[in-house]
C-alpha cells in the first residue's frame, strides 16, 4: 500500500480515533501488547487488534503510520 493510500485511510478516521490509535502506537511495548490482547478479546475489535500485531511485526511500517498520525494531527490543528 503506498503513503498516499495510507494517509488517505487515516486521514477517514474520526479525529479522536487517530488520537487514540496514536497514543496507542506511542505506547510502551508492554502497554501495547496489553492493549491488543484486551482488544483480541472482544469480538467487535478483533480487527483492531490484527491490525496493530500487524504494525508490531512491521516496526518501519509502524514508525511510518505514527509520522502519518503526527501529520494529520498537525494538520487539523
Amino acid at each position: 500500500m503506498a503513503e498516499e493510500e495510507r494517509m488517505a485511510r487515516l486521514a477517514a478516521l474520526p479525529p479522536g480515533a487517530r488520537r487514540d490509535l496514536l497514543r496507542v502506537l506511542l505506547a510502551d511495548p508492554e502497554v501495547r501488547a496489553d492493549l491488543i490482547r484486551q482488544f483480541y478479546e472482544r469480538e467487535d475489535a478483533r480487527n483492531l487488534a490484527e491490525v496493530l500485531m500487524d504494525l508490531e511485526t512491521d516496526n518501519v511500517l509502524r514508525v511510518e503510520v505514527i509520522g502519518l498520525l503526527e501529520e494529520l494531527e498537525n494538520l487539523s490543528g
